[in-house]
């Protein structure tokens, strides 16, 4: 056993008394009802606690998770003085946690702990910065100085100077001018020190048993050395079935023409004649003035850089492969380098600490863009993925290069699962076909225990599933699979008269449907992901019960709409990622260079995790009830089909649309088995 401490050996017990039947929970929380699976779920993490094990947990929905894991930890950090980290993926849940779930623990248990709240340090307002004259000068337009002064009135009232209490949405440009840059922070030799929102918030954390973040700050902290959060001993990561692709990103790097111009335009723009340099002429304007001839080189250099990069892969929104290195000359490297050596010059005649992080960041600045740059075309590690991403714009086209491990396992292994016990990870989608080897083998863990745990929802009751019989296959005809689906989608429109989500796998397919039901229905209040930001389009289909909302991937998982609003759930197509995606091609090469089917091996079942997830938008709470209409015959018609079906809890199912109408007016379904062929 890992761990000796006998307080520690309790912990099982102290959470069962605690979230069991009559215990502290029960007396605290209205409406309690005792879960058989978050006790079991809980008692697994004390176990898992005592014994310094990870564990994986899939738990469905409504078994109370948050809790589940939050109870056990928290009597293991108290008692032995650890910190947790809790990681998740959504901001939705962070707030859960850190509003609601851990003040409410923190008010009910005996236990004396402490929580904070982690924020990447961009979060945060700079007091120095915003109170700086440079910040007011490196804007002449009325709309950013309005913003300024907004931002200056509400400094006076925050208690946090975290950007989300802001009650308005700055500009990056205004943010960015007055957030908290660790490159540009004057630690403690600045005037400020005593106020700073971001130092009161790292005490915070030092002190705290408990640390909420998400994966995206997480795994920065891992790529930094662990610069960025507190030394912590214990992990949970909920939302865990996003982790892969939440370290892939954030272990990679990213060079754009927008990024490089943002760059240059910091150090001098020549339309509004601010920026860097117009603060260092009067120090020394002979510097100044090469920087300035540099800059006006490195600009040149960068067009024309960008000019054949659209010769070469073309103008129209698209993402492909690098596949050879230089495959552009880098015209960039040599003028940024004498822009670099230009700016470090000016370290010879600045003053005063605050001018000297200035150049220091921006000399910093260009030096990883080169860095950045140079690792992408010479292609310089066997193991990443190399690509371009062309985004066509009405402000013009934006190019972005990225590079990106292909695999994260051997890396998460040696510099998380080896280093840090116990770790937990949780989720509604974590299995396969019953199995956790597909989540084990992608993120590297090679010894964890394993729970899965079913939701305590009747689903046979209270869903039912519809499986339309007379729709094409989208693999042989594609055309006709679309105009199929949408005859469906009418017909299920024409009955539900809203309450409706529709999930799409490609952004042609949900702006056709949009393009046609818009015509078809004047009385239905359309909602297409895009339009406005994410949270509008929730508050609006909730408060409209006409409401249809059409979404892409980020509306597959993260979102919780219970009750009414949410009475239908289409899935179009099967989730299967797009097979030319730069990594998901790069991983399937790599599969098959094992001499493995990268199609059954990895696209199958991580199509079969994201379809739990969007299935699970509909049942969010006990009482609610609804349809899920699947539209694509390849769940019923294909070898693979089984996986999808066997992936979801027990529910009804028909091939009749008329059996959804009945369903409503609770009369029973006449259900009929689904077959696969094999």
């Amino acid at each position: 056993m890992g761990i000796v401490n006998q307080d520690l050996l309790r912990i099982q017990d102290k959470t069962a008394e605690i979230l069991g039947e009559g215990g502290i929970i029960s007396q605290k929380l209205q409406d309690y009802e005792l879960r058989s699976e978050q006790l079991q779920m809980a008692k697994a993490i004390g176990e898992a606690i005592e014994d310094n094990q990870h564990l994986i947990v899939e738990a469905g929905t409504g078994v109370g998770k948050s809790l589940a894991y939050l109870v056990p930890f928290i009597i293991y950090a108290s008692e032995s003085n650890k910190k947790v980290i809790i990681s998740t993926n959504t901001k939705t849940l962070q707030s859960q946690l850190y509003l609601k779930d851990i003040p409410f623990l923190k008010e009910s248990l005996e236990i004396a702990f402490d929580y904070a709240l982690c924020l990447g340090s961009e979060n945060y307002l700079c007091l120095r910065r915003l109170n700086n004259e440079y910040t007011y000068e490196l804007f002449d337009d009325d709309a950013h100085l309005k913003e300024l002064k907004r931002i200056v009135q509400w400094s006076d009232d925050t208690k946090t100077g975290t950007k989300d209490g802001i009650d308005f949405i700055p500009t990056q440009e205004a943010w960015g001018a007055v957030c908290r840059e660790p490159d540009l922070c004057l630690g403690k030799k600045c005037r400020y020190k005593d106020d700073c929102f971001y130092k009161k918030a790292k005490r915070k954390e030092k002190k705290s048993h408990i640390l909420i973040t998400n994966h995206a700050l997480f795994f920065t902290n891992l790529a930094s050395g662990g610069q960025v959060l507190p030394h912590f001993q214990a992990v949970v990561f909920d939302e865990a079935q996003t982790l892969e692709d939440v370290a892939t990103s954030y272990l990679g790097l990213e060079v754009s023409n927008s990024k490089i111009k943002y760059l240059f335009d910091s150090l001098y723009n020549p339309n509004t004649k601010r920026g860097f340099l117009f603060k260092f002429k009067a120090i020394n304007s002979k510097t100044a003035e090469q920087i300035e001839k540099n800059l006006i080189e490195a600009r040149l250099a960068s067009d024309r850089f960008f000019h054949e990069i659209g010769d070469v892969f073309g103008t129209e929104s698209a993402s492909k492969r690098i596949r050879t290195k230089n495959v552009i000359f880098n015209y960039i490297e040599e003028p940024l380098k004498r822009l670099s050596s230009s700016i470090a010059e000016l370290l010879d005649y600045v003053t005063n600490e605050e001018s000297e992080v200035l150049v220091k960041s921006c000399y910093k600045n260009c030096a990883n863009l080169s860095t950045a740059l140079n690792f992408i075309l010479g292609r310089e590690r066997d193991d990443y993925v190399y690509w371009i991403e062309v985004s066509a714009r009405k402000r013009g086209i934006r190019y972005s290069l990225f590079a990106s491990p292909i695999e994260i396992a051997e890396e998460l292994d040696k510099q998380l699962f080896s280093k840090i016990r116990p770790i937990v990870l949780t989720s509604a989608t974590l299995s396969v076909n019953n199995s956790f080897d597909f989540t084990k083998g992608r993120l590297g863990i090679k010894d964890a225990r394993e729970l899965l745990i079913g939701s305590p929802f009747n689903y046979k009751e209270n869903v039912l599933l519809y499986l339309p019989e007379e729709i094409e296959d989208p693999s042989d005809e594609l055309e006709l699979f679309q105009k199929h689906a949408l005859e469906h989608i009418k017909k299920i429109i024409d009955i539900m008269k809203g309450r409706i989500f529709i999930l799409f796998t490609s952004y042609r397919m949900l702006n056709a449907v949009h393009q046609d039901l818009t015509s078809a229905y004047r009385d239905i209040n359309l909602l297409r992901q895009g339009d406005r930001p994410r949270y509008i389009l929730l508050e609006d289909f909730k408060n409209n019960q006409n409401s249809v909302l059409l979404g892409t991937n980020t509306f597959w998982q993260g979102i919780d709409v219970p009750g009414e609003p949410l009475e239908c759930v289409i899935i179009t197509k099967l989730p299967f990622l797009v097979p030319d995606d730069p990594i998901t091609e790069a991983r399937m090469e790599l599969i098959q260079s094992r001499n493995k089917n990268p199609f059954t091996e990895y696209q199958v079942p991580q199509a079969v995790m994201m379809f739990k997830q969007g299935f699970g938008r509909l049942i969010r709470t006990k009482k609610d009830r609804g349809i899920v209409a699947i539209l694509d015959p390849r769940i019923r018609t294909r070898y693979y089909g089984r996986a999808f079906i066997s992936s979801l809890p027990e529910c009804r199912h028909t091939f009749n649309i008329g059996e959804i109408n009945n369903f409503f007016h609770k009369i029973p379904a006449n259900p009929r088995r689904i077959e696969t062929v094999s």
